[in-house]
Formats: structure tokens, sequence, C-alpha cells
């Protein structure tokens, strides 16, 4: 049985990521589940609708509310029209190179339509509730678990790099640590119960939490990526 989970630079103990997951997904209040995860779960759509921008206050990402509200609202048309792509299907687990470049082309629209105030973060926090075993959320924590640790890290970070380039080469490095934990990923998603979450959920949730306990509390510069 593996007894180690990878994700990004990272490689822990199962019994550790459990660890880490499970507080997530119980120590209500403290964390974005399950507020984020059961956001509207009542009324799911298979389109971003204006109530769907609010989400991204639940994953702390709500800075200057208002104008990322309206900057969303104004791209929500090519927004909706990018999601209705039909190779954006099944798990990104499972995904061929025909779905990463789909999902590149959602996340990069910010590349050909920027929005004052909306970046990357909150766009894949709005995309990642409609297709939640699909679309993954991206953050600085993410980020700097994929391009900045390991040795060598897995993603070579580059300069003013577009967000749809920068999801074409970050993609297929987390289909594989999912693929290669395939099992111990359902087995962390499993640890929420009410809201389910995803593996993918389970893998951002694991590789936030690492790298925040790798660099507490640290004023951070920003870096290349």
């Amino acid at each position: 049985m593996t007894e180690t989970i990878t994700v990004g630079g990272f490689t822990e103990p199962i019994h550790e990521a459990e660890r880490l997951v499970r507080q997530y997904v119980t120590e209500y209040g403290k964390w974005s589940y399950p507020a984020y995860d059961g956001y509207l779960r009542d009324a799911p759509t298979m389109e971003v609708l204006q109530q769907d921008l609010l989400a991204i206050t639940l994953l702390n990402a709500g800075q200057q509310a208002i104008p990322t509200y309206y900057g969303l609202l104004k791209i929500l048309p090519e927004i909706n029209r990018r999601l209705a792509d039909p190779r954006l299907k099944g798990t990104l687990q499972e995904a061929d190179d025909d779905t990463l470049e789909a999902i590149a082309d959602l996340y990069g629209i910010l590349d050909e339509k920027p929005q004052h105030q909306v970046q990357l973060t909150k766009l894949s926090k709005v995309l990642h509730r409609k297709r939640p075993d699909l679309l993954p959320l991206y953050d600085e924590n993410i980020r700097r678990c994929y391009f900045e640790f390991g040795d060598p890290v897995r993603v070579v970070p580059v300069k003013r790099r577009k967000d749809r380039d920068r999801m074409l080469v970050w993609l297929p490095e987390v289909r594989k640590d999912l693929q290669e934990g395939s099992q111990i990923w359902n087995d962390l998603a499993a640890l929420a119960a009410d809201p389910a979450i995803s593996p993918l959920r389970a893998l951002d949730i694991l590789g936030w939490r690492l790298v925040d306990k790798a660099t507490p509390r640290r004023k951070r510069a920003r870096r290349a990526f």
C-alpha cells in the first residue's frame, strides 16, 4: 500500500495528509468549508449565474468585492460560452489533452478580456463550483505548491506568463498527481460528509495547507509564474 501522497512539490505521509484535510472539513468556522462548497448547493446550474459570483468571498478572495463583481459580470456571457465547450467533460484525472486545452481556454479569458480587480484566482473560485471534478482552484498557495516547492520544481516559473499558458503547463502536473494517488484522493475527499467534495478539491485543500504549513505567517514576495 502506498504510504505517501504527492501534491506539487510535496510528498507527505498519508496520515499527515488525512490530518490536514480532516481539520479543514471539520473545524467549521475556521476554514472555507462548508461555506464555499455548500453555497447554492441546493440550486445547481450548469452555467455561471450572477449569484455564483459571490462565492469567491467564501474563499477569502473578495477584496474589492464591488469592482470584482462588476468585472466578472461584464464577461459573464463569454465565461458561459467557453464553459459550454463540449471538450469540458469528465474529471481532471481522466482528462485528455483536448480537455486540458479547453480548460486553459476557459481560464485564459482574462488574457483577452482583462477586468479591474479580477485575476485568475477569483475566476477559478467561480468556475470550480460548476465542475468540481474537472475545473481546479488556483491561488497563491497552489501556485507555490507547483511552481516553487520541490527539487526540481514541478513547473518552471516564467515571467509575465499568460493565464492560458500557465494552465497548459500546470494542468498536466495536477492530472498526474490525481492519477498517481487516485484511491488516496478519493479517501481524502470522503472525509467531507455534507456537502461532499471532489478528489480535485481535496488536492486543493492539501496543497494549500502544506504550503501554509511550510511558510507560516511569512510575508511572501511576489514571484514570476
